[in-house]
């Protein structure tokens, strides 16, 4: 399913091409020594859509465009998506930049009963167009060694169906026009998915390391559209293997999309 987890995200970036401005979201799961941890997912809306929905025009019934995001019910029940064990924790209102957004934080007491899907709080701001869940990110963990294990990408006649579900995406990196309305469109927009050790990194053969930090999903719009090669590579990526999904990402800035099977990560 990694080839369907890009592409829906691109495809749902690019559906808010209406709105200035964009927004980030991060999720980071944070592993400590003894198998425990925190996983917290951030959003924040850019400053042009805050003053857009703020400048709504207020009327009877009309809500606040704020109340459904700040609900600390809604990040509640979504600590059971994470898996058997997952407790949330806190909610942080987040404000910088004029934009602003929420930080929803959970514990874990063993990480291998946890899961996670690269860039779902994408999929939870678009409630009114459920799509059908992906296949999580899975966690096993055994003498300070982390192994992740992450999903096939769909091929064959469920990639087929799953592109039926989609809009195509055309969009010709080529047009000079397109392409600088493309990069104001998208400025700021950044999705990303981490995994951190509190203790550290000893060794570990993920593709992404740096420091106590592998990465396991990055698109930096910024940098993405300063470059034609890698709106060209995210649209290569429609029914492609892993091999060829690590080829097309190649000296592409980012982007990042672990592509590995398996990694495995020995702490400090």
């Amino acid at each position: 399913m990694m080839k369907r987890r890009i592409l829906l995200l691109f495809v749902g970036a690019l559906s808010l091409l209406g709105l200035p401005s964009c927004l980030e979201v991060e999720q980071v799961i944070t592993l400590k020594k003894d198998g425990s941890g925190t996983i917290s997912e951030e959003i924040v809306m850019g400053a042009q859509i805050v003053q857009m929905l703020e400048g709504l025009p207020a009327g009877a019934g009309a809500e606040n465009p704020f109340a459904d995001l700040y609900d600390p019910e809604k990040y509640k029940a979504k600590a059971a998506e994470f898996g058997k064990g997952v407790v949330y924790s806190r909610m942080e209102k987040v404000e910088r930049n004029g934009g602003k957004g929420v930080k929803a934080i959970y514990t874990f007491e063993d990480i291998n009963s946890v899961v996670l899907t690269p860039g779902s709080p994408m999929e939870d701001l678009d409630e009114e167009e459920r799509r059908p869940k992906e296949e999580p990110l899975q966690f096993a963990y055994a003498g300070g060694v982390l192994t992740v294990t992450v999903p096939e990408p769909a091929v064959g006649e469920d990639a087929e169906s799953a592109e039926e579900e989609q809009p195509a995406l055309e969009v010709d990196p080529a047009n000079e026009a397109m392409q600088a309305m493309m990069a104001q469109m998208f400025k700021g927009m950044k999705i990303s998915t981490k995994l951190v050790t509190a203790t550290g990194i000893q060794k570990s053969d993920a593709t992404y390391l740096k420091d106590d930090t592998v990465t396991l999903l990055l698109m930096d719009f910024d940098e993405i559209m300063k470059n034609p090669k890698g709106l060209n590579a995210l649209q290569k990526l429609d029914g492609a293997k892993r091999a060829d999904i690590a080829e097309s990402l190649k000296g592409v800035k980012g982007v990042a999309v672990e592509t590995k099977k398996k990694i495995r990560v020995k702490l400090k």
